[in-house]
């Protein structure tokens, strides 16, 4: 155990979370909690008109802000002084700032005075997981990050994919970076298929997530004459959304692949459970956390080696292929329809895979981190 009083800023935590940042910033706060760290979470909640203190877990105490205006503003940063004002108590010498999300950069540092250390936890540099997007407001994003990084005094990178992001664009911070793989937290669910052609794609609906090569793959097996069914489960931008939708039309698999939106975290590890394989063709990837929760279910897994990926999964425990390579991806789905006892031995070396990620086999290297964070 160990005696710190943390200050965490997350953009996601709990019920307020849509996707994987908001599943890991949750399961890195619960499991810090476990070992015995003095947590207050501020985190924007958009189902909320005014603030309030909620306690969770063992002694976590939550300041929820509505997500408006009156706390939040341009480019969704937090209002420092509205704050500030509002809770007067989070004017202490804290033993560690914990940042998530760049919106709290400006209560961070107001809070540090240059004194207290700032944490980072980097779930992906913006930059690159947007494609170094030309409008202001993406710039001015980018910007905020990255002066985050050079102030910060310690950063937590999720895996070595984006420690070689950091080594060639930012050098001059690596001493103070460590690589500490994002856990989870083992579901009750287990596998067990209600089809061995329904497939299952969970995520966010961007470009570079890899769901056109997907579809096209889909395509190319329903030509040889397979029957092969695909649910999708996330959102996305809405112009990028019905483009997938009017792809999908356009190849004629309005039959077999469905959309089905966002989900809850305990319907989709539900979907997992039933699912034929999780699919994921990531063209790039910090990590892979819908990997990591698809295989501690026992779910088979067909992913590309995209980034972060390529860290957890290899070919030992999961189906993969190059990342883009649409023809590698059709060849893997084919390969899952025809070797069912294949994907059995591969989902449970899969599942040994995850055990070793779960929360509190972490904890001790967090720990020691943060710990190393303090003057």
């Amino acid at each position: 155990m160990i005696c710190l009083n943390v200050l965490t800023l997350t953009n996601e935590f709990e019920e307020e979370r849509f996707g994987g940042a908001g599943t890991a910033a949750t399961g890195m706060i619960n499991m810090l909690d476990r070992w015995g760290v003095q947590q207050t979470v501020i985190v924007p909640r958009s189902d909320w008109n005014v603030p309030r203190w909620i306690l969770r877990g063992q002694q976590i105490k939550v300041l929820g802000l509505p997500r408006n205006s009156q706390y939040f503003g341009y480019l969704g940063m937090i209002k420092t002084d509205v704050v500030r004002q509002g809770f007067p108590g989070l004017n202490q010498r804290w033993d560690l700032i914990h940042s998530h999300a760049i919106n709290f950069t400006p209560l961070a540092y107001t809070l540090s005075g240059g004194l207290i250390p700032i944490f980072y936890s980097v779930y992906s540099f913006l930059r690159r997981e947007l494609g170094n997007r030309p409008e202001l407001e993406m710039q001015a994003q980018f910007k905020i990050q990255e002066e985050l990084l050079m102030r910060c005094q310690r950063i937590q990178l999720i895996s070595h994919s984006e420690r070689n992001y950091l080594a060639e664009h930012f050098p001059q911070y690596l001493s103070k970076t460590e690589v500490l793989p994002l856990g989870i937290s083992l579901p009750s669910e287990t596998w067990q298929p209600e089809s061995s052609n329904k497939f299952l794609y969970v995520g966010r609906l961007m470009d570079y997530k890899g769901v056109e090569d997907l579809i096209h793959a889909m395509s190319i097996i329903r030509q040889s004459g397979r029957q092969l069914h695909l649910n999708i489960v996330g959102k996305g931008p809405d112009h990028y959304e019905a483009y997938l939708r009017m792809f999908v039309q356009s190849k004629r698999l309005g039959d077999w692949v469905k959309f089905h939106g966002w989900k809850s975290n305990s319907e989709v590890w539900q979907r997992m459970g039933r699912a034929a394989g999780l699919v994921i063709p990531s063209r790039r990837e910090a990590y892979g956390l819908v990997a990591l929760e698809g295989m501690s279910i026992g779910t088979p897994i067909i992913a590309s080696k995209a980034g972060g990926l390529a860290e957890l999964i290899s070919d030992s425990c999961a189906l993969t292929f190059e990342a883009g390579n649409v023809k590698q991806l059709s060849s893997a789905l084919m390969t899952a329809l025809d070797n069912p006892s294949l994907l059995r031995a591969l989902a449970a070396k899969g599942r040994e895979r995850a055990m070793t990620f779960e929360w509190d086999q972490l904890a001790p290297k967090y720990l020691r981190v943060m710990r190393e964070s303090m003057p």
